[in-house]
């Protein structure tokens, strides 16, 4: 839910955010929310892949690559509406698919796979953005485009490119394997959490403060950055999000059921504000921070509201019900 209401805000709102204090309050959830969903599909393809171990073990990966090859097409057909979004799905079928080849992976191995990604991913960006700079220019790649050129925007070139969001998809498969009922394992993702935030702004300030420009900009922390401390910084605003939802859920109980039936419906929320979007841009989207705060508010205020109604009556989203599809005929099989 609150990745959700991020990824609603930077999509209503203006961009760039106005440099005033309401536009650094409202820009906190640029370039973090994404981040965010990555790490929850993450632990998703954890509890996923155990759910299926029964039935053998390649069936996790069947029902990842079977995602990755519905998420695709839809992925890359919603980039050609007008909604100036850029959208993710199509990057999402490629961590499912990436996944499928790493799920059955030691949790060591996982997390050494975390750490390379972070450590390594941001300089093969660097290389390949210098080497190669028209692959990073352009449009997005949508239905109807070379297979190549779609390929290589997914791995390398894209806005969420997998040589660098692998980073935190691998964190959040590790973490998906850890117990995350235990309050002490919350309480340490809670001050990695915030270690990995704090720090990684510090850093920042100084290179921005006091080293030369090429510098500053390899140690940038600004969204989409595909920098290490970028991915650094959200991977740790990410975990600081999740440690504090669990902690609160637990002793909010029901209070807080409609949030979780929101959160249920991401996918079919996400495909629905694209398409409002294309057809209502004016009505939704705004350039001063106060009246996108207000399109932002009313919108999850229908969302929340419409998810809780459906779950009442219905186990699964619209969308999130054509994903368990597979996995339905694999049990009954």
């Amino acid at each position: 839910m609150i990745a959700i209401a991020g990824m609603i805000m930077v999509h209503f709102g203006p961009n760039p955010v106005p440099d005033t204090t309401l536009g650094e309050i409202y820009e906190v959830s640029h370039g973090r929310a994404s981040i965010l969903f990555v790490l929850l599909a993450g632990i998703g393809i954890s509890f996923l892949d155990r759910s299926f171990s029964r039935f053998g073990p390649l069936a996790g990966s069947v029902q990842l690559l079977i995602r990755a090859a519905i998420l695709l097409p839809i992925g890359l057909w919603l980039q050609t509406l007008d909604h100036g979004v850029l959208v993710i799905l199509q990057f999402y079928a490629m961590y499912f698919a990436f996944s499928a080849l790493i799920v059955r992976l030691p949790t060591s191995a996982i997390l050494a796979l975390a750490i390379g990604f972070l450590a390594l991913g941001p300089f093969l960006h660097e290389f390949a953005e210098q080497r190669w700079p028209q692959w990073f220019v352009g449009n997005a790649p949508e239905l109807g485009d070379p297979v190549g050129t779609i390929v290589r925007d997914l791995i390398v070139s894209g806005y969420y490119p997998l040589i660098t969001w692998g980073a935190p998809l691998c964190v959040g498969i590790w973490l998906g394997r850890q117990n995350l009922g235990s309050m002490n394992v919350r309480l340490v993702l809670l001050l990695a959490g915030a270690v990995l935030v704090v720090g990684s702004s510090a850093l920042a300030g100084i290179a921005n403060n006091q080293l030369g420009n090429t510098t500053a900009i390899a140690l940038s922390n600004e969204p989409h950055s595909q920098t290490h401390l970028w991915l650094a910084g959200s991977i740790g605003s990410s975990i600081l999000v999740l440690a504090l939802a669990l902690i609160v859920s637990d002793f909010a109980g029901r209070i807080v059921w409609p949030l979780a039936a929101a959160g249920q419906l991401a996918l079919t929320i996400y495909v629905g504000h694209l398409l409002l979007l294309h057809e209502f841009t004016d009505l939704l989207r705004y350039d001063l921070v106060p009246d996108a705060i207000l399109s932002v508010t009313l919108f999850m205020a229908f969302a929340v509201i419409a998810a809780t109604l459906w779950r009442s009556v219905f186990s699964h989203g619209p969308l999130e019900a054509l994903f368990r599809l597979p996995s339905w005929m694999m049990k009954r099989g």
